[in-house]
C-alpha cells in the first residue's frame, strides 16, 4: 500500500515537515546539477556515508576525518539516488510527519527527524561496519517519523492504493499499516543477504573511483538489492521509543490533532491505551 494521507485534523500548518521536503528537494536538483556538469564524482565521493569510511575515521583517530564522517551522515540523509527514490520519501514524510509535528511541537520534531536519521545511520554501520557501499537517503530519519507515528496515532486512518494484484483506492488503521511496513522491513533483511554480491558490484564503482554520469543509475541498481534495511529498523524503533520518552517527560503536552470518525485524542484520560488512543 502506498499511502496518501491520514485523516487528523491538525490546528497548525506542518511548516518544519515542508521545509524538510523543500530542503530535499533542492539537494536532489542540486545531485542532478553536479551530475550534468560531470562532478558526480566529487559529489558521491564526497557527501555519501560508507560504513567503512567511518569506522576507518574513528579509528584513526584524526579529528577532521572524524568530523567529515560524522557529517556525512547529514549530508548523506538529504540525497537521493532516483526521482522515485525521493518521491516515495517525501510522501512518506509529508503524510506521518503532519501528525508528528503537531504533537511534539515544531523545534522539537525537527531535532526528533535529525536523531532518529542518525540513530537509523549508526544502526546501518554497526549492522555492517566493513561495508563500502555507500548510502543515502532520508528514509531512516522519515522512518523514525513512522515509529513515533505509531506511538501517538496509531488509531488514525489512513488512505492510499494498492497496485497490485489489482489497483484499488483503500483505507486502514495507521497501526496495521506500520506494523506491516515494519515487518516487512525484516523480510528485507533476508532478502538482502542473497544480493550481496550485487551490491558489491555497485559499491566498486565508488572505491575504484569509476563513478560516471550513470551513479544515479547505478546507486539505484543497488537500492534495488540492497535497501538500508537495518536503517529503516533502526530509525524506526528509535522513533517509537523517544516518542514514549517525550510522553513521560511531557504528560500534559496539549493535542492539537483530532480523528473526526473516531473522536478521540492520543491521551484521552479514560483509555485503558493512554499512550495510543481510545480503545476500539
Amino acid at each position: 500500500m502506498f499511502p496518501l494521507k491520514d485523516n487528523l485534523r491538525c490546528l497548525n500548518p506542518a511548516t518544519v515537515t515542508l521545509w524538510l521536503i523543500l530542503a530535499n528537494v533542492l539537494a536532489f536538483f542540486w545531485e542532478v546539477g553536479m551530475m550534468v556538469s560531470g562532478h558526480g564524482n566529487e559529489l558521491f565521493g564526497t557527501y555519501l556515508m560508507v560504513p567503512h569510511n567511518f569506522v576507518t575515521a574513528f579509528s584513526s583517530g584524526d579529528p577532521s576525518a572524524i568530523g567529515w564522517a560524522c557529517a556525512t551522515i547529514f549530508t548523506s540523509m538529504f540525497l537521493h539516488g532516483s526521482f522515485g527514490h525521493i518521491f516515495g520519501n517525501m510522501v512518506f514524510l509529508y503524510v506521518f510527519g503532519k501528525g508528528m509535528e503537531n504533537r511534539i511541537g515544531k523545534l522539537n520534531y525537527l531535532g526528533f527527524y535529525l536523531v532518529c536519521g542518525v540513530l537509523a545511520t549508526l544502526t546501518h554501520i554497526f549492522s555492517d561496519p566493513s561495508s563500502v557501499a555507500p548510502t543515502l537517503g532520508a528514509s531512516g530519519a522519515i522512518a523514525g517519523v513512522l515509529g513515533g507515528y505509531l506511538f501517538f496515532w496509531r488509531n488514525a486512518t489512513i488512505s492510499g492504493f494498492y497496485v497490485y494484484p489489482a489497483p484499488a483506492y483503500v483505507h486502514t488503521k495507521a497501526y496495521w499499516f506500520l506494523i506491516g511496513w515494519f515487518v516487512m522491513q525484516f523480510s528485507g533483511v533476508l532478502d538482502h543477504v542473497g544480493s550481496v554480491n550485487q551490491i558489491n558490484h555497485v559499491s566498486s564503482m565508488f572505491t575504484s573511483g569509476q563513478i560516471s554520469a550513470q551513479v544515479l543509475a547505478a546507486t539505484q541498481a543497488a537500492s534495488e538489492g540492497g535497501v538500508a534495511y537495518w536503517a529503516h529498523i533502526g530509525g524506526f524503533l528509535s522513533g517509537f521509543i523517544l516518542a514514549g520518552i517525550f510522553r513521560l517527560i511531557r504528560p500534559n503536552s496539549e493535542v492539537v490533532c483530532e480523528m473526526p470518525e473516531a473522536n478521540c485524542k492520543p491521551e484521552d484520560k479514560n483509555s485503558k491505551f493512554r499512550f495510543f488512543g481510545k480503545k476500539k
